[in-house]
This record gives C-alpha cells, sequence and structure tokens, in this order.
C-alpha cells in the first residue's frame, strides 16, 4: 500500500472543511452527514449524530463519542482521524471499498490538551499530516505514511501557532490554515521542514472584514471559505499578488454560532453549498449561494508534473549541541582497509569540529571555534610522517584551520591555525596536484585565496599561491583532482569554473545560472568521478534540492532530487543545505557505490539542532538514472 497524491478532480476538496458533493442527500437536523468522494462522485457518506457516534451510511459504527472527524482519501480508501472520549483519544482509521470495510490503523496518545481543531493534510512527500489544535498556542502534528505494506502514523513535530485557535483546514499543497478567535485566519506551512511562518489571510475588525472573527473555515480550490460568528457572514478569499483578497457572499440566516464548516461546489446548478454546526443549538445546518459565472473558481488546481526525484536518508548523526545556525558543512574520510571504519567530519558554526561514524555517532569533538566549510585530502607529507590532512575555514580570526587525520585509524588533532588575508573568512575546498596540496578559501566578499600547504617536521605552513574573485558572496567550491578543474558557486548568481592550477591564470567563467531549476542560493558542492563520466552535484537551497550537472561542457542537467523523510527510520527529511558531499569509494554494505551527505538546517521528529544525513549514492543513481 502506497499513500499517493490525491489526483486533480479531488486534490483539494477532501479536508474537514472542502468536501465537495451533491445536495440531494437527505439531511437529519440531528446528523452531520460528511460525504466523501471518488473521481468526483460522491460513493458514501459518514454520519456523525449528536450523541457523538460515528457511522457509515448503511449504519455501521466506526466509533463512539466522538467530537471532533476528519477524512481525507488515500490510495486505495479513506483515512479517517477521530477524536472520541473523556480521554480525547485521537484514533485513524481506514475505509476500504467505499466503506464496506472498515480497519482501524492506530490509537495515538492523547495529548496533554483538549483538541480544539482537528484536521488532515496531503504532503508532497505522498504521507499525510494529522494536525491537532492546542487553544494556548501549539499544534502537534503526527504523519501517516506508507510502511510496506501498512499505514503508519508517527509524531512528527509540536508546531507553535497563535493562541485561542478554534478551527483549521488544510489545502493539500503544503497549506495550513488556522482561525484564531477574535483575530482572523492565518495561514501556516504544513510542510515540517520548512520555517515556522505564518500570513494573513484575513482579520476580525477593526482591521479586516471578519467582523468579531471566526471558529468556522473551509478550504475549496483555490480558496478559503469562512464564516463570521457575530454575523454568519460567509466571505471566500483568494490568493492574490498581494497576499489574500475576500468576496463577500451574503449572510447566513438562521445559524447563531457557525462551526465545523464543510463546503462544495455544484457546478451544475452554480451553488456554493456550506454545512455548519451551530454551536448555540448543538444542530446542523445547510444552507447555498448563486455564485456568478466567473465570480469564482472552485476547481481544484491540475496535479504538476513531478520532475524532481525523492531518496530517503539511511542514516543520521547526532544532533550539534545548540540550536540555530550551526552545522554546516561535511566531508568523508574512507578507511584505507575497512571502508565501515570510515568516519564523517562536521562542522559546528559555534563550536568547532566533530567527528561521526558511519552509524551517526559522535566519535569525536575538536572544540577550535566557529568553524564554517571542512574538506580533506589522503596522503600529506607532514615533515615527520605522512598522514591525511583536513582543513577547516575559522571565522573567528579568519584563518585556516589545520588537523592531522591519522591515515590508518582517522584519529583526528588539530595541528595548527594559519592567517589569511581574508576578512569574513566563509567557503572552502581542497585541490592535490602530485605533491602539491592547496587550500582555497573564499570570504563573504567574493574574493578567492588559494594557499599552498607545506610542512617541516610537523609544523605547517602556507604561502600564498594567487586570489581571484566574484562579484558577491560565494560559498561552495570543490577541485576536481584528475582533471585540475575547479568549480565555485556564487550564491545569488550561480556556478563558474576555472583551472585549478593556480599558475593558469585563467578568470572564473559562469557555466550554470540559478533559473527555476538550480534555485538561490547556491551553496555545498561536490564531485562523483564515476566510470564513463563525471557528476557535478549542486544544492539548490532555494528549494531544498540537489542538482546533478555533468562536470564538463556542455554541464548538462543531469537530473535533481531532495532527501525526503525516511519515516521508519525515524529521519526527517533535509532542507535548508548548506554543505555537503559526496565519494564514490565504498563505505562497506549497503554504500557500495559511495555515498552522498548533506547538512540538514532544520531537523525535526522530533525537534533537535540541526544534524547531518546519509544517503547511498546507489539511489540516487537509482532514481535519476545516472549510467556509470
Amino acid at each position: 500500500m502506497t499513500l499517493k497524491h490525491l489526483s486533480a478532480s479531488i486534490a483539494l476538496c477532501l479536508s474537514l472543511g472542502a468536501c465537495a458533493a451533491p445536495v440531494d442527500k437527505p439531511t437529519d437536523a440531528s446528523v452531520d452527514y460528511i460525504p466523501a468522494l471518488q473521481q468526483g462522485e460522491a460513493v458514501f457518506w459518514l454520519a456523525l449524530d449528536d450523541s457523538g457516534q460515528l457511522r457509515v451510511e448503511n449504519g455501521k459504527a466506526i466509533a463512539r463519542d466522538v467530537s471532533a472527524v476528519n477524512i481525507v482519501q488515500v490510495s486505495d480508501g479513506y483515512l479517517v482521524a477521530t477524536i472520541a472520549g473523556v480521554e480525547a483519544t485521537p484514533t485513524l482509521y481506514l475505509l476500504r471499498d467505499n466503506a464496506k470495510r472498515v480497519e482501524r490503523l492506530a490509537t495515538l496518545a492523547s495529548p496533554n490538551f483538549l483538541v480544539e481543531g482537528l484536521c488532515l493534510a496531503p504532503e508532497a512527500d505522498g504521507s499525510v499530516s494529522l494536525f491537532m489544535l492546542d487553544e494556548r498556542g501549539s499544534a502537534e502534528q503526527w504523519v501517516v505514511y506508507s510502511d510496506k505494506q501498512s499505514l503508519t502514523p508517527a509524531q512528527l513535530r509540536t508546531l507553535p501557532i497563535a493562541p485561542n485557535a478554534t478551527a483549521c483546514a488544510a489545502d493539500g499543497n503544503g497549506g495550513l490554515f488556522i482561525a484564531e478567535e477574535e483575530m482572523g485566519v492565518w495561514r501556516y506551512s504544513s510542510n515540517a521542514e520548512k520555517p515556522v511562518s505564518r500570513e494573513v489571510v484575513g482579520l476580525a475588525s477593526p482591521y479586516g472584514e471578519l467582523g468579531e472573527g471566526t471558529e468556522a473555515i473551509a478550504y475549496l480550490g483555490n480558496n478559503l471559505v469562512t464564516v463570521t460568528v457575530d454575523t454568519a457572514e460567509v466571505h471566500v478569499h483568494q490568493p492574490s499578488d498581494n497576499g489574500w483578497s475576500s468576496t463577500t457572499l451574503g449572510q447566513w440566516q438562521g445559524i447563531e454560532e457557525p462551526e465545523q464548516l464543510r463546503a462544495w461546489y455544484n457546478a451544475k446548478d452554480g451553488q456554493l453549498h456550506l454545512q455548519a454546526r451551530d454551536d448555540a443549538s448543538g444542530e446542523f445546518a445547510r444552507k447555498s449561494f448563486a455564485v456568478a459565472g466567473g465570480q469564482l473558481d472552485f476547481s481544484a488546481p491540475a496535479a504538476s508534473e513531478q520532475s524532481v526525484k525523492l531518496v530517503q536518508p539511511s542514516v543520521q548523526t547526532d544532533p550539534v549541541a545548540r540550536f540555530g545556525d550551526a552545522a554546516d558543512d561535511p566531508a568523508i574520510w574512507v578507511h584505507p582497509q575497512t571502508p565501515e571504519k570510515s568516519l564523517i567530519l562536521g562542522t559546528d558554526k559555534k563550536h568547532g569540529l566533530l567527528v561521526y561514524t558511519l552509524d551517526g555517532k559522535q566519535k569525536q569533538l575538536l572544540p577550535t571555534g566557529r568553524l564554517n566549510n571542512v574538506d580533506l585530502r589522503y596522503g600529506f607529507d607532514f615533515g615527520n610522517g605522512i598522514d591525511d590532512i583536513a582543513v577547516a575555514t575559522q571565522r573567528d580570526d579568519n584563518s585556516l584551520s589545520i588537523y592531522r587525520v591519522d591515515a590508518e585509524n582517522g584519529h583526528i588533532q588539530h595541528v595548527a591555525e594559519l592567517p589569511t588575508g581574508l576578512e569574513e573568512i566563509y567557503g572552502f575546498c581542497m585541490y592535490q596536484n602530485g605533491g602539491n596540496t592547496y587550500a582555497i578559501a573564499n570570504g563573504k566578499s567574493g574574493t578567492f585565496e588559494q594557499y599552498l600547504l607545506q610542512a617541516d617536521n610537523g609544523k605547517i605552513s602556507a604561502s600564498l599561491a594567487r586570489t581571484f574573485a566574484v562579484e558577491t558572496q560565494p560559498e561552495g567550491c570543490v577541485a576536481d583532482d584528475a582533471t585540475g578543474q575547479l568549480f565555485v558557486g556564487e550564491e545569488g548568481v550561480g556556478v563558474y569554473t576555472l583551472s585549478a592550477n593556480p599558475e593558469a591564470g585563467d578568470a572564473p567563467v559562469l557555466i550554470r545560472g540559478v533559473d527555476e531549476i538550480m534555485v538561490a542560493d547556491v551553496e555545498g558542492m561536490a564531485l562523483y568521478p564515476a566510470e564513463n563520466s563525471r557528476y557535478l552535484i549542486v544544492s539548490s537551497q532555494g528549494d531544498d534540492s540537489y542538482v546533478v550537472l555533468q562536470s564538463s561542457a556542455p554541464y548538462k542537467v543531469l537530473g535533481k532530487f531532495r532527501v525526503g523523510a525516511n519515516y521508519g527510520a525515524g529521519i526527517d527529511a533535509i532542507s535548508e543545505t548548506d554543505g555537503l558531499e559526496v565519494t564514490h569509494r565504498s563505505l562497506g554494505k549497503g554504500y557500495e557505490q559511495g555515498a552522498f551527505i548533506a547538512q540538514d538546517g532544520h531537523n525535526v521528529m522530533p525537534e533537535r539542532p540541526q544534524n547531518f544525513k546519509l544517503v547511498p549514492w546507489s539511489d540516487i543513481a537509482q532514481e535519476l538514472n545516472l549510467n556509470d
């Protein structure tokens, strides 16, 4: 069983307040009929009576003492979420064969608050989010995902929202609408990987058109429908260039305190149909409003083509010590004899250099200051023995922080801080050509400095070999030791190339500008040296994805991928990536073709400080059809 996107005809009409349906269903004043759809036709109804019993149309009971219910279509049935009993227990059901079969999926842990609102939200990765509102100013978010042959719930996070929230609705496109008592309606992101933010949809008086506010909201098509508390005035809110615009349809006579709104549109009669519970009487009421042709569009937006492939992380590292923008850039050290003993290096911009084993456990912490980017090379002559070398940019004093990596076991020690001429040192990469090892650092001004690293009896020195620049802030860079080619990124502009040889004297040449495929900021980058071709991987931070390019002219785009959540392993998706790395060398079982690792800018499930996440390269190659 798999969860999938809803089809274009139903994608946005199955949340609590967004069910399209015909209007010829008999209505009992004490029963709330909840229509469920398949390809635009009602196939069954759920009935919630005033005693709190939820049953399907044929009378079969699903749950009793229900205080809230929501329904959304999944691949082979309908997912129903309820809050029931004096314990306010959230329970999930799967209805199959048009509700002829009812399967109880799971009973979730009861939240330690009174649930004021409940809604389900289809997500872009095929999962479904469940939100339960706490009037004190938070929402508990669970995710229901496909786990082989079953649907499985997992707690994701606690989302800070407006206090005194009374109702919610989802648009199936990453939007979560929440009504705040006496204030208005806000749109939040339902995507746990996005920063917590909100935008105004409609405000109460005297700031907006919603009178004393609303407790009845429903999403339909590309519109949010609201009914005001004081006058039962019906508004339709639509996104516009300047936020949200509002159209008033009229007043709903005969209802005093509308809540639990549901809405559907019948194209045959041109009517917007509403159903709500009147909290004053406890009964359900219906009302229809004529919608003039072309005035409002309640059809579901067409489903967009998904050209970005999705892979899952297999491992995540322990989080860094502090919240905030801390973790930044990884590197991979490959063990010479036993690939399973390879290590992950990662920078902490607030603390120093972290070292992890391949299962993500922290092995070392070197508290050397505010490190930004890190890279490494093998076989460096320290003058008193040959080991591997790692170098990081040190933001405390704009220096190069030098580390000696034991070539046999990977143990790391800090050996030097070398000054640079840069102000606000930032990005970094290394280049090795024969017996020469170079450190290439940049500053936020756009200047790059390339240093030749040398050692005498363990003492490291650096001599400036060249400088070059781009116009605005850079960060990521990567050098191809085999071809002598250097790639550098200018965050808001794109990717450049030039010779990595400091004596070449060439200037950076733009090979790929930011656009709808590679979305600014351009951040981390890495090279995968495959057998018959070489791939340049670039972080497209603006849309939380990674672009794979040919690393030689014409630098064709070979594909694009995102790292989604691995809910079964308890690992969330990667978002807002700063640094990344890739290796083609085997890291042992599961990583025979190497691995991709990236910094995760927003680490949830549960909410924790930032970390790094690992993906087998074979998964990426398969999704993008990269034939080595």
